[in-house]
C-alpha cells in the first residue's frame, strides 16, 4: 500500500475530481441496487423454482427493506470508528458471500435467510458510501459527487435489472445471483487496493452519527428537524408508491396489460433509460429551483402511476405511463436527498443522511407489502391506484417541508 492510497486532509489534494474513485463507487451502487431489486424481474422464475406464491418472492424485496430499517442505525453507531473504506469493502464482501448462498439455495427459506444477511450489509454500505464519496472532494463539489455516485442506482434500472430479467428468462435465475456475487467481490478488491482510506470518528450527539438519541436531543433545539422529517416522509411515500407496483411489475405488464412476456425486459430497459433522464434533470434543476423542480417531478410521478391504473388495457398509455414513471423515480431520490440535506442545519446533516436510508427503505417495505395485497390479476390495477394515492401524499409532504423550512 503506497502513500497515494491514504486520504490526505490537505485541500490541494482534493481539488481534482477523483473520477476513478467516484465511478468505482457508482459501480458498487449499481451492483448493490441490482441485488436489491432484481427479484422483481425474476419473480415468475423464482416462484416456480421454489414452489411458492409470487407474494412470497415479493417478500425477498420487502424483508430486505425491513432489515435495513432495523439494522442501519445500530450498524452506523457501532462502526463509527471504523475506516469508511474498510466498512465499504467489508459490506461488499458480505453481500458477495450472501448472493453466492442465494444462488445455491436449496429452498425458499434458505434464500430468504441469505437475503437478510445481504440486506444487513447493504444497510451498512448505504449508510456510509455517500459520506465517504463526499470526503474525497471539496465541499463545493459535494452535490455533483452525490449525483455521480447515485447514477449507479439508475444504471441498475437501465442495465442490471433488465439484464438479470433476460438471463433469468432464457437461462437460470441462479446465474444472476452468482454473477452478482462475483461482481461484488471484484469491486471490493478494487476499492481496497485503489481507493484512499477515510478514518471514521467516534459517535457523539454532535457529529450526526445517526443515533436515535442524537435525533431526540436535537429535536428540542434544532428547528430544522421539522422540515427534515417532512422531507423524510416524502421519501417514504415516494418509495412506497413506486414499490407498491414495481415489485409486481412483471405480472402487471403480462397479466393486466396483456403484453407479451418478451416485452418485460425491454420495457424495464426503457424504464431505466428514462430514469437516467430524470437523474440528469435533477442535476440540472435541483440546485437552481429546489422546491419547484421537486414538486413538478413528484406531480409527474403521481400522474404516471394514475395512468397505469386508469388505462391498463391501452398499450400506448401503459408504455407512456411506465416511461414517465421511470423518468420521475430516476430523479426523485437525488432531489429528495438534496432537499433533505438542504433543509437540515449543518449539525443535523449527518443524521439527516442516515434518516434518508431508513425512511426510504421504510417506504420500500411498505410498498412491497402493500403490493402483495393486490398481486393477483386485475387486482394490480388497484395497486396502481394505491401507488398514485401515495404519490399524491408525497406532494403534500414536499409542500409541508417547504412551509416548515420557511424562507
Amino acid at each position: 500500500m503506497t502513500e497515494t492510497t491514504t486520504l490526505q486532509p490537505a485541500v490541494a489534494s482534493r481539488q481534482r475530481t477523483p473520477w476513478f474513485a467516484l465511478l468505482t463507487l457508482a459501480f458498487a451502487v449499481f451492483a448493490t441496487v441490482t441485488v436489491e431489486m432484481v427479484p422483481a424481474g425474476l419473480l415468475p422464475a423464482m416462484s416456480a423454482d421454489f414452489g411458492v406464491s409470487p407474494s412470497s418472492i415479493g417478500l425477498l424485496v420487502s424483508l430486505w427493506a425491513v432489515t435495513i430499517i432495523v439494522a442501519s442505525l445500530p450498524i452506523v453507531r457501532l462502526t463509527a470508528r471504523v475506516d469508511r473504506r474498510t466498512l465499504i469493502v467489508g459490506a461488499l464482501a458480505v453481500m458477495a458471500v450472501a448472493n453466492a448462498l442465494t444462488a445455491i439455495a436449496p429452498g425458499y427459506e434458505f434464500a430468504l435467510a441469505s437475503r437478510v444477511i445481504a440486506a444487513m450489509a447493504h444497510g451498512a454500505f448505504w449508510s456510509v458510501v455517500m459520506v465517504y464519496a463526499t470526503s474525497l472532494v471539496p465541499a463545493s463539489a459535494a452535490g455533483r459527487t452525490v449525483a455521480i455516485v447515485s447514477a449507479g442506482a439508475s444504471g441498475a434500472t437501465v442495465a442490471g435489472i433488465p439484464l438479470g430479467t433476460v438471463v433469468g428468462q432464457v437461462a437460470d435465475w441462479r446465474l444472476v445471483f452468482g454473477a452478482l456475487a462475483l461482481a461484488l467481490a471484484l469491486i471490493a478488491v478494487v476499492i481496497r487496493l485503489r481507493l484512499p482510506s477515510s478514518p471514521g470518528a467516534a459517535p457523539s450527539p454532535a457529529d450526526g452519527a445517526g443515533s436515535a438519541g442524537a435525533v431526540r436531543g436535537r429535536r428540542r433545539v434544532d428547528r430544522s428537524i421539522r422540515p427534515v422529517l417532512a422531507a423524510a416522509v416524502a421519501c417514504t411515500l415516494t418509495a412506497a408508491a413506486s414499490f407498491t407496483l414495481f415489485t409486481y411489475i412483471s405480472p402487471y405488464l403480462t397479466e393486466v396489460a396483456g403484453l407479451p412476456e418478451a416485452w418485460v425486459g425491454p420495457l424495464l430497459l426503457g424504464f431505466g433509460v428514462a430514469g437516467i433522464g430524470g437523474l440528469v434533470a435533477a442535476a440540472l434543476t435541483a440546485d437552481r429551483w429546489p422546491v419547484a423542480s421537486l414538486a413538478t417531478m413528484t406531480v409527474l410521478f403521481a400522474v404516471a402511476l394514475a395512468v397505469l391504473g386508469l388505462a391498463p388495457q391501452s398499450p400506448p398509455a401503459v408504455i407512456a405511463g411506465l416511461l414517465v414513471w421511470g423518468l420521475a423515480i430516476g430523479g426523485l431520490p437525488a432531489m429528495l436527498q438534496s432537499r433533505l440535506l438542504g433543509v437540515a442545519s449543518p449539525a443535523l446533516r449527518g443524521t439527516a443522511s442516515a434518516l434518508m436510508v431508513v425512511f426510504f427503505n421504510g417506504g420500500i417495505a411498505l410498498g412491497a407489502t402493500l403490493g402483495g395485497l393486490f398481486d393477483d390479476g386485475s387486482n394490480l390495477v388497484l395497486a396502481a391506484f394505491a401507488a398514485a394515492g401515495l404519490g399524491a401524499l408525497a406532494i403534500v409532504a414536499v409542500v409541508a417541508s417547504r412551509a416548515l423550512a420557511g424562507r
